[in-house]
């Protein structure tokens, strides 16, 4: 068992605790896997590697906080899920900036969804006030469909309530995950669809529907948080 939050949790085979430097290397290594075989991926020409490269510099300075939650396989040591938490008003590394072209697409797509949620806020958004769980948050294709995701993002809830953030905010990617995400209260506040987004004149993610169905269009949700929630 490990203590999260004010508790121990486990479920079956898999233990949930906070990101630590420690498990770094093998939450990185998750999140490439994750991607590998991503519809995005595909469209977009990413490989592992540039999952990792890309992953690695906003897991490494989450680890050295204590927000994000990951889903260790008790027996291996592995990860086998992460829900990456920040700060909404915490900046991009320097780094993201000199990442790949082919990840311009992306940013675009997530970019028009943030700034749709700005607009739905009349007030500044103050730092400390609204947690992200940003969007390379996985669990790998072979645990999936036992829980995993949902525990990690009732893990993220208790962990806003803990540290008194009012809201937290997330993108979905595909309809299984904004199904997940609406049962526990998060309501949604903008959408683009694949088929329709354009970039740079060209509809990039018009494929994404017909490789998978579950990919239909991007959300972003929010949730607020109460304090004292225990989930």
């Amino acid at each position: 068992f490990f203590f999260i939050s004010g508790r121990f949790v486990m479920a079956s085979s898999i233990s949930y605790r906070l990101l630590s430097p420690a498990f770094v290397g093998r939450t990185v290594d998750c999140i490439a896997a994750s991607f590998a075989e991503d519809p995005f991926s595909k469209v977009s020409g990413l490989e592992p590697k540039d999952w990792a490269a890309m992953s690695s510099m906003f897991v490494e300075r989450a680890a050295e906080k204590d927000f994000s939650v990951i889903a260790v396989n008790s027996s291996s040591g592995e990860v086998e899920g992460i829900m990456l938490n920040e700060d909404w008003k915490e900046r991009k590394p320097d780094e993201y900036s000199k990442l790949s072209t082919k990840w311009r697409p992306i940013r675009a797509i997530f970019n028009k969804v943030h700034l749709s949620f700005k607009a739905s806020h009349k007030r500044y958004i103050q730092p400390h006030s609204v947690l992200h769980p940003l969007y390379f948050s996985c669990v790998r294709p072979e645990y999936r469909k036992r829980g995993i995701a949902t525990q990690l993002f009732k893990e993220s809830l208790n962990i806003a309530s803990d540290n008194h953030f009012d809201t937290v905010v997330c993108e979905t990617s595909t309809n299984q995950t904004t199904e997940a995400v609406t049962n526990l209260g998060f309501k949604e506040i903008a959408a683009v669809e694949y088929r329709s987004f354009l970039y740079e004149g060209e509809t990039v993610f018009y494929p994404l529907p017909s490789m998978n169905p579950d990919y239909q269009k991007l959300l972003i949700l929010e949730r607020p948080i109460q304090s004292g929630l225990v989930m």
